[in-house]
């Protein structure tokens, strides 16, 4: 009924007068454009644009769709559109279960068609919104958007929301009519043109090119259904790139004015768009956390950078196009390598900078690439160099946000825009670019001492009272001393106290031994300056702050859930709340966490800091070690100091007794305190305290001993080295002497700061069964060089070896790309790439699923995207293909390495060479040639 009403309404208006005062016809921007927004846009936009059909503009109304033109100026009864709104079938729009126009809405429509269906006379307004006019008390600056340096570097472009100025010298130029708030401003490479993006929110985008060579307007590009943020024109200025609100990217013919492409793939408005320099990429920073990258030409999306946790809000090329940065509410710059073609996965981010303490508003580069600028909601502005993204320069606190930065073309002046509505140039000394001197990270070791010391330990007795530092026992090195921690006043516990003294780099080991003995004490020790004041160890500065996620972790685990894991990489420092770990390896899927370096399954501390629980939710901070007197270049996140003291020994050996490897940092006096970590203290509380010189070893234990060996099969050999006094290097395990028919992967190394190897020792299916004396021959060594000697050592062999009967498998891992395979038949990869490799299983009799591990990968190498079944060949299934991805840093080597079943008898396959080679570098004279 109501429609009938609404019709009949209509009918009767076909030739009613629409005004009461006739004199001024409608206007299409102020009485037919809100209409058609409010009940027609929804599906005639340029996206889904029905019927081809496009009602968002005057142009596009007038152009109509795929029945023809919109309008018939002059005649509303033969215009399409006015046959759609009055239909009375299915053809009216919009349809009968949507909201429809009010009679006097359709009335103007065609009244403004009979009238002759005029264009607009100015740019696109917003007269339907009535706001309350406020008379400001004071002054009003109108905050700077945007800023921006012509090519030649004598003219400036000021944005603010109602306003563009130009700057030449003393002449001021002011840019008028843009539609609603203008957002960004840039000059075309070749400075003849000024690209200016704005609109009004909810309702239209608009760029729009400025001729510099008079300032007069020449062309118009509409097309969003939002505001814009960002416009830029292609290095030949051929091509214009617009990005706004309405979470579209569009790029336009600059000639012709039409649309090209619109990119769609963002789930939230678009705040930056950045071209590469050679015009074939283009950047965009989105509110939905994430950085995308376009290919032009395609129009495709060539990847996603989803590091981010908050909104980005600015993105740049580098000017030689291998690297983009973003900056954005999470307070960080992140920079990736960007390849020569942009695919997905070819494009890592090298740093994640937290850069600012509070959101990044803008990132900008210096012409020469050499120099990044970041500006921030904390008042800083920041300048990086761009080989490692160092901070090398801090400007003066600003008086307000700056918004907006633009470096001169000579490099050597910054241009800022603040909100409070001015600006300033800043002169900036180019040779920041080489002014960062990288620091040397600290790596603690044992060395040879510059005095011998006698490893003979002379017994020492506890003399009471040595509980302040003015009572300290004087302590002749080595020795071991006998004490307890046993206070005549039972109100106070009791504290001993120990002196030495030291040459400057001198080493000594201070170890407990208490609760092995029995002891009720749980000891602490503390190293001291004879003025109380502890000696410190180190400085460790935060690079990235992450918090504990997930749930708690106790004191033991090496597995821990990190925030923003994806952006650390394997060797990094990890502080937790006094606690120094390292990461070892990565999460491999949903369901894991980042595994930490750990010695007999309890993960190892650094800095001889000891481990204790975390909560859920608990602040981690990845942080880089340096030595104490070392310059730390202020970054918005916190410094940590580490000093000589250790409560449960770092490296799980110990239980709760104490160890610390100690270097003196000058010559003198020292103190070692002894305590109990509780402040308990009793006759039971008894230690000992060896003081002795370092002396780095290690020790190979066999895990895996007594192997049966099925005929034409393999078995896993597991080797775990005990590293002591703070030996870090490589060991190498040689296995010869071995029974006829059998074989062994040899050599097998255990890799610097690593605990553990695998070897696989396999049987042919002709394999005789080995005797005694085979046995007795088979033989495995152990090399090192620890402090620049060789050192070698027989482990033994590997007990009785049995083979036994075909195994329910049998496996082979081989090469299967000729890309990735050697010409002896093994498999090389490139640091920072990714190879396939195949696994072949012979099934006899087992016909269920297979897991498999992959062994002795070097560390840095893994086996890439397994999913939460690992590697895993499905029953009724022989085969499955792997890959295997490098980081970027893995040095080049030679490795044996073997696929090994999980179960189903531990079946190994026969050892693949997998080699790491870095790419040559091309020839000169080739290059030279072409």
């Amino acid at each position: 009924m109501q429609s009938r009403m609404l019709l009949a309404g209509i009918a009767g208006l076909l030739f009613a007068p629409i005004f009461a005062n006739a004199t001024e016809p409608p206007e299409f921007h102020r009485d037919v454009l809100p209409v058609l927004r409010k009940y027609c846009v929804g599906c005639h936009n340029p996206q889904e644009a029905e019927g081809g059909l496009v009602l968002q503009d005057y142009a596009r109304t007038v152009q109509g769709g795929s029945e023809g033109p919109g309008i018939v100026a002059g005649k509303s009864r033969e215009s399409l559109l006015w046959k759609r709104l009055t239909a009375t079938d299915e053809t009216r729009m919009p349809p009968k279960d949507h909201p429809a126009p009010a009679p006097e809405e359709v009335a103007a429509i065609r009244e403004w068609i009979d009238a002759g269906a005029k264009a607009p006379a100015a740019p696109f307004t917003r007269p339907d919104l009535v706001t309350p006019r406020i008379t400001p008390r004071g002054k009003v600056n109108e905050a700077i958007t945007s800023v921006a340096f012509s090519p030649d570097g004598n003219t400036i472009a000021l944005a603010g929301a109602q306003r563009i100025e130009i700057i030449t010298g003393e002449n001021v130029i002011p840019l008028r009519g843009h539609t609603g708030s203008v957002n960004e401003v840039r000059f075309s490479a070749d400075g003849k043109w000024l690209c200016v993006a704005a609109g009004e929110v909810g309702l239209l985008g608009e760029a729009t090119l400025w001729n510099t060579a008079d300032w007069t307007r020449s062309a118009l590009f509409q097309g969003h259904q939002d505001t814009l943020y960002s416009a830029q024109l292609s290095p030949d200025a051929r091509t214009l790139a617009t990005a706004g609100y309405d979470r579209n990217l569009i790029v336009w013919d600059v000639a012709t004015g039409r649309s090209l492409k619109t990119f769609q793939g963002h789930n939230d408005a678009i705040y930056s768009a950045s071209f590469s320099p050679n015009g074939k990429l283009i950047a965009t920073a989105s509110g939905d956390r994430t950085v995308k990258l376009w290919d032009v030409t395609s129009g495709s999306r060539l990847d996603t950078f989803s590091q981010p946790s908050k909104e980005q809000t600015s993105v740049a090329f580098r000017p030689d196009g291998k690297h983009v940065a973003s900056g954005g509410a999470d307070a960080r710059i992140r920079i990736w390598q960007i390849s020569d073609t942009g695919q997905e996965g070819t494009n890592p981010v090298l740093f994640a900078r937290f850069a600012h303490e509070g959101p990044i508003l803008a990132v900008v580069y210096s012409p020469d690439g050499r120099l990044l600028a970041s500006t921030s909601e904390d008042l800083r502005i920041k300048i990086w160099e761009t080989n490692k993204y160092t901070q090398v320069a801090v400007l003066e606190r600003q008086p307000d946000w700056a918004s907006a930065l633009a470096f001169a073309p000579d490099n050597r002046r910054l241009l800022v825009g603040r909100m409070n509505g001015d600006h300033q140039i800043y002169p900036i000394d180019p040779a920041l670019a080489d002014s960062h001197t990288e620091m040397t990270p600290l790596v603690e070791t044992t060395r040879p001492a510059e005095i011998a010391f006698s490893q003979s330990l002379s017994p020492v007795t506890e003399i009471e009272p040595n509980n302040t530092p003015q009572a300290a026992q004087t302590l002749s090195v080595p020795c071991l001393v006998q004490g307890e921690l046993n206070s005549a006043n039972r109100a106070t516990s009791d504290g001993d106290y120990y002196r030495i003294e030291a040459r400057h780099g001198d080493q000594f080991v201070f170890e407990t031994i208490a609760a092995r003995n029995g002891s009720y004490a749980d000891t602490k020790l503390e190293i001291q300056y004879p003025n109380g004041k502890p000696v410190l160890r180190a400085l460790l500065q935060a690079v990235r702050d992450s918090w504990i996620n997930f749930r708690p972790i106790d004191s033991s685990s090496p597995d821990v859930r990190l925030e923003f894991w994806e952006e650390m990489d394997l060797n990094q420092l990890v502080y937790m709340n006094g606690e120094v770990c390292k990461t070892f390896r990565a999460p491999q899927g949903p369901d894991s966490g980042y595994v930490l370096y750990s010695v007999d399954g309890k993960r190892r501390g650094y800095f001889d800091t000891s481990a204790a629980a975390h909560a859920k939710d608990e602040p981690a901070y990845i942080v880089e070690a340096y030595p104490p007197d070392s310059n730390i270049v202020e970054n918005g996140l916190p410094v940590f100091p580490v000093y000589y003291a250790n409560d449960d020994d770092a490296e799980r050996k110990l239980g709760k007794d104490s160890r610390i490897l100690f270097t003196a940092p000058a010559t003198g006096a020292y103190f070692i305190k002894v305590t109990d970590v509780r402040g308990l203290s009793g006759p039971d509380f008894s230690y000992q305290l060896k003081v002795r010189q370092p002396n780095p070893d290690f020790t190979v234990t066999v895990n895996t001993m007594n192997p049966k060996v099925p005929a034409g099969s393999g078995q896993r050999l597991k080797f775990t080295l005990s590293r002591l006094d703070h030996f870090d290097g490589p060991v190498r395990l040689d296995l010869a002497g071995l029974p006829k028919g059998f074989d062994a992967s040899s050599p097998t190394m255990i890799e610097a700061g690593l605990y553990e190897a695998f070897s696989v020792l396999t049987a042919s299916q002709s394999a005789p069964e080995p005797t005694q004396a085979d046995l007795d021959r088979i033989t495995i060594l152990a090399t090192a060089e620890i402090n620049g000697r060789l050192v070698t050592k027989t482990i033994g062999g590997l007990g009785e070896v049995k083979l036994d009967k075909p195994g329910p498998v049998r496996v082979s891992l081989v090469p299967d790309d000729p890309r990735s395979t050697t010409e002896e038949g093994g498999l090389v990869i490139e640091p920072g790439t990714t190879i396939t490799a195949k696994i072949i299983v012979e099934r006899n009799g087992h016909e269920d699923d297979v897991r498999f591990d992959i062994d002795n990968l070097p560390h840095g190498i893994i086996v890439d995207n397994i999913g939460l079944s690992g590697v895993l060949v499905r029953k009724q299934e022989t085969e499955r293909q792997i890959f295997l991805t490098a980081r970027p840093w893995v040095p080049e080597t030679e490795r044996l390495i073997h696929a090994v079943t999980q179960g189903v008898g531990n079946q190994g396959s026969p050892p693949v060479t997998l080699r790491v080679k870095k790419k040559s570098p091309p020839d000169a004279k080739a290059v030279a040639a072409q």
